[in-house]
């Protein structure tokens, strides 16, 4: 019985995890994306109040108060035209922390699930792979189910001379 039992644990996947790390997965349009979790503060809801702010871009949505921070809420879904801007009960905005140490708020179509992956595996990913341009994107991964996840560069998406634009 015993003999059999070691078998079984050849068979299973060895997982390095020097070379993993957790993402949070999320959607936008009809793809999936994934940012580092150690970026994210935390996930909201869509806010009901959002200041606006004057002669900004269409996707900077506007300002909100988040536990006495101002926060920015970038809609990249807009910025990356993934699909019609649709907010509903699964809109959620993905607090981040910049390097900078900036809070911003990006809104996604939908939050999904943390995964730990093996970052040795990324791929570099093509303009033609992705709606977003390639210099937003780290690379990417095969899942298991042969789905495609992309991770973000979430530092380029949100960096300050992106606001400008």
């Amino acid at each position: 019985m015993e003999a059999n039992n070691i078998n079984n644990h050849t068979n299973e996947e060895i997982i390095d995890y020097a070379n993993t790390s957790e993402f949070m997965t999320f959607v936008l349009g009809k793809m999936k994306y994934a940012i580092e979790l150690p970026k994210i503060r935390e996930i909201l809801t869509y806010p009901e109040i959002i200041t606006t702010l004057p002669n900004t871009s269409g996707w900077v949505k506007g300002l909100i108060n988040l536990r006495g921070e101002v926060v920015p809420i970038l809609d990249i879904r807009i910025k990356f035209n993934t699909g019609e801007a649709i907010y509903n009960d699964n809109t959620a905005v993905i607090a981040v922390i910049t390097e900078d140490k900036r809070m911003i708020g990006i809104v996604v179509d939908k939050v999904d699930d943390v995964q730990r992956l093996d970052t040795s595996t990324l791929a570099a990913v093509s303009d033609m792979g992705s709606a977003i341009p390639a210099k937003y994107l780290k690379g990417f991964v095969r899942l298991t189910n042969n789905q495609m996840l992309v991770v973000m560069d979430i530092e380029s998406v949100v960096h300050k001379d992106e606001l400008k634009n």
